[in-house]
């Protein structure tokens, strides 16, 4: 599983530039969503091509380990 990274750049005008690695699909998202609010408006979101990543395979494993049947 690779390490999930928040990093922060607070600017001189205030702005706060914010990096998310290591986080694939929706789940980026779900990880700074209070902080988001907290901070203030977001102007501006780029994803990254981890934001197009399925978690198919998290999916999966969350499935087989709750419930009885085999994959």
């Amino acid at each position: 599983m690779p390490q999930k990274t928040l990093r922060f750049k607070i600017h001189q005008d205030g702005r706060v530039e914010e990096t998310v690695e290591g986080f694939t699909g929706h789940s980026c998202i779900d990880a700074t969503q209070n902080l988001e609010d907290a901070l203030g408006k977001v102007t501006v979101m780029n994803k990254t091509s981890d934001a197009f990543i399925s978690n198919d395979n998290e999916n999966l494993n969350q499935l087989n380990n709750e419930s009885n049947v085999t994959f």
